[in-house]
C-alpha cells in the first residue's frame, strides 16, 4: 500500500490569510476612523452676570463679572475680549492688581500678571460659582460688550496671550447699557 502523504500547506496558507486580514484591517482602521482626533474637548457651561463697579480711574467705572452658575473652569483656559480695549484684573482698592484701562488690550487672559506675580484675577487656578473677575475698558464702560472665551489648551505667552489648542468657543457675553 502506497503511503500517502498530506499536505501542509493549506493550512500554512489559511494562517497566513487570516494574519493580512487581521494586519489590515488594524491599519485602515487607524488611518481611515482616525479615532483619537476626533475628540475634542467640551468647554464648560457658563452663566455669568455683569455689573457696573464704583469708579476706578479718573470717575471710570469698571466691569464686575460674576460666575452666577455653571461649570468650574481652568483660568489658564479662558481670556476675555471686547468691543474696545480693556484690562483685567482684582477688586479695585485690593492687595491684587485692579484693572486699569492704561495696560488695555483688545484680548486679555485670566492669568494676566506682571513679572512673577500672581495673577492679577485672584481667583485661582479654577473659576467657580460666586466669583468674579473685574474688566475696566478703555474710556468709559457704558455700551462695552466683553465676551469669554475658552480655549481647549492654555492661553500661551504675555498679555495678551495667544490662545492655543484645536478649539476655541465663545462661553458668554456680557453687554453693558448704558447708564443714565
Amino acid at each position: 500500500m502506497p503511503h500517502r502523504r498530506r499536505a501542509v500547506s493549506p493550512i500554512i496558507s489559511t494562517i497566513l490569510l487570516v494574519a493580512v486580514v487581521v494586519i489590515l484591517s488594524a491599519t485602515i482602521s487607524v488611518f481611515v476612523l482616525d479615532l483619537g482626533s476626533t475628540i475634542q474637548a467640551d468647554a464648560p457651561y457658563i452663566e455669568v452676570s455683569g455689573e457696573f463697579v464704583a469708579a476706578v480711574d479718573d470717575g471710570e467705572q469698571a466691569v464686575a463679572i460674576t460666575l452666577v452658575a455653571g461649570d468650574t473652569a481652568q483660568t489658564d483656559q479662558l481670556y476675555v475680549s471686547g468691543s474696545k480695549s480693556l484690562d483685567i484684573g482684582g477688586r479695585p482698592s485690593s492687595s491684587s492688581t485692579p484693572a486699569n484701562d492704561a495696560y488695555a488690550s483688545r484680548r486679555e487672559k485670566f492669568t494676566e500678571a506682571s513679572g512673577d506675580n500672581p495673577p492679577q484675577v485672584g481667583i485661582g487656578e479654577t473659576w467657580e460659582a460666586g466669583e468674579t473677575i473685574y474688566v475696566d475698558p478703555e474710556g468709559v464702560a457704558d455700551g462695552v460688550t466683553i465676551s469669554i472665551y475658552w480655549t481647549s489648551m492654555s492661553v500661551e505667552g504675555v498679555n495678551p496671550g495667544t490662545p492655543a489648542g484645536d478649539t476655541t468657543y465663545k462661553l458668554t457675553t456680557v453687554e453693558m447699557g448704558r447708564t443714565s
